[in-house]
């Protein structure tokens, strides 16, 4: 049933004959902490400055990689814990937290590729969300990787290259000003201390 939902979702984006959009965005959410004197105030962050988030838009449809209740340590890819989710909205507040855009061009045949990676990924998760394994970062590269955005890796070289949101936002933060792509930016609150992007803004 799940999957003839998507199915039917995806369906005006899928058929032959009907226009599509040229972009999709890769949005990150900062990692942060309580900034000095409202840690009362503030709540912490899983993974604090080295946390955040990344995610994947594409035509009004956001794919996030999240865990389902309490995080597993090491995977356990038969008993997956968490997997793909898709809203047609970022779950984070946009108006105080700080995060930034990336609007990157695709082709058509790209457009369409990812549109069925995001049916097969959110039906049946690949894989575990676990500390020690896919998290949102690995598993958004990964994603990528299906549509030729970004080199193919192996799990274990995308988790050790990809292990938290900064390490994969540095990089594709640096690619997309090589290429001149759109980058919205926006500063989070000043009751909490974000997490930095040394040389690139």
């Amino acid at each position: 049933m799940k999957f003839f939902f998507l199915a039917f979702l995806f369906q005006s984006l899928s058929s032959p004959g009907q226009s599509h959009t040229d972009t999709i965005k890769l949005n990150f959410l900062y990692g942060s902490v309580p900034a000095k004197g409202h840690k009362n105030a503030e709540p912490k962050w899983f993974g604090g400055l080295k946390g955040g988030h990344v995610n994947i838009e594409a035509d009004g449809h956001v794919l996030d990689f999240r865990p389902n209740g309490q995080c597993d340590i090491i995977p356990d890819n038969k008993k997956p814990n968490g997997g793909f989710y898709l809203s047609q909205s970022l779950y984070w507040d946009t108006a105080t937290t700080k995060w930034a855009s990336i609007k990157i061009p695709v082709t058509q045949q790209q457009l369409l590729k990812l549109t069925d990676v995001f049916i097969d990924v959110v039906t049946k998760t690949p894989y575990d969300y676990a500390v020690f394994g896919m998290r949102c970062a690995a598993a958004s590269y990964d994603v990528l990787s299906e549509i030729g955005l970004v080199k193919k890796r192996s799990e274990k070289n995308n988790i050790i290259s990809n292990f938290y949101p900064k390490l994969l936002r540095k990089r594709m933060l640096k690619w997309a000003k090589k290429n001149n792509y759109p980058i919205y930016y926006h500063e989070g609150r000043p009751t909490r201390k974000w997490e930095t992007d040394e040389g690139i803004f």
